[in-house]
């Protein structure tokens, strides 16, 4: 990943984040700390759990990513801030190869079709319209 990938990626969780108070992606730590930001992958619906039941080896990297399987033949996932921002980042071929599924975007690399369908199905959960 570029650096300006990551420039970009940060200035959106930066704005994500500063709007999150008003769409409900913080919620309050009960210890009378800060906030905390929702984990994209284990939140409601805990997609790390769906992969795993369908007995799919799932590793966390990162802050909003997921290595299924080993790489670099296992798919990858990475969460972006809204499903707009995934859907942008598709348009403008920013992430080439990747499919978008709400705010996730799921790298097939050398996966077969059978355990993408388990994963689309495990990342589709929640995801609106």
């Amino acid at each position: 990943m570029s650096a300006s990938t990551l420039l970009r990626r940060g200035a959106a969780v930066l704005a994500a984040l500063s709007l999150g108070a008003c769409g409900g992606s913080l919620h309050a730590d009960r210890s009378g700390g800060r906030g905390q930001v929702d984990d994209p992958r284990s939140n409601s619906p805990n997609h790390v759990k769906c992969l795993q039941a369908h007995g799919l080896p799932v590793t966390r990297v990162g802050s909003t990513g997921l290595q299924i399987g080993t790489s670099p033949s296992g798919p990858t996932v990475q969460f972006t801030p809204s499903p707009g921002v995934a859907q942008g980042e598709q348009i403008q071929a920013k992430e080439q190869g990747a499919e978008v599924i709400g705010a996730a975007l799921l790298y097939p690399n050398g996966a077969s079709d059978e355990e993408l369908k388990k994963i689309e199905d495990c990342l589709s959960q929640g995801v609106k319209g």
